[in-house]
């Protein structure tokens, strides 16, 4: 199941630790193409919105928000034991925006990032991944812990979930990725 041709889409509701921010549903992808072993190429986006909650954001109240992100980055990856334990490094560029209408809170901020983690394959139809991000950014999730488990529906086909804890929010996704 470990792999990096694939092809992933997901829904991931954030819930930001900002309490005047009702949370976002979010949609996104991320394409993973290998190169040469062991290096790969990642690309990934996500979009999202929600509504300023029950207090105001910027002066204004129920404002809603827009949130999006963009990132690109390269990984390299090592079998450790006896290809169901990987290591994975992943480095690259991360952009996100958010920006709520009838506020002052909006907000860009690009970063470069860093993402050591470990995928292990207990199973031939299971896959468990658990990270670390850590990254430039400013403004927005500086450091995020990240785990997620994957189940192989059908040859090429799995079925995802998985949960985000940053410094600025925490969210749970659900994921279909296609693997070639």
């Amino acid at each position: 199941m470990v792999n990096f041709n694939n092809l992933e889409v997901f829904y991931r509701y954030v819930d930001p630790k900002d309490k005047n921010l009702d949370g976002a549903h979010t949609i996104g992808g991320a394409l993973t193409v290998a190169l040469f072993n062991p290096l790969y190429l990642k690309i990934g986006a996500s979009w999202g919105s929600g509504s300023g909650g029950t207090g105001t954001v910027g002066g204004a109240a129920n404002a809603n928000y827009d949130f999006a992100s963009i990132q690109a980055g390269a990984g390299f990856h090592t079998p450790l034991i006896h290809n169901k334990l990987t290591f994975v490094a992943e480095a690259g560029i991360n952009y996100t925006s958010l920006r709520a209408t009838d506020s002052s809170l909006s907000f860009s901020d690009g970063s470069i990032y860093i993402r050591p983690a470990l995928r292990f394959t207990p199973l031939d139809w299971l896959e468990v991944q658990g990270g670390v991000t850590v990254s430039s950014a400013d403004k927005y999730d500086s450091k995020v812990l990240d785990i997620s488990t994957y189940f192989r529906l059908l040859p090429m086909f799995d079925i995802g979930i998985g949960a985000d804890f940053g410094d600025t929010t925490r969210a749970f996704r659900t994921a279909l990725r296609l693997r070639w």
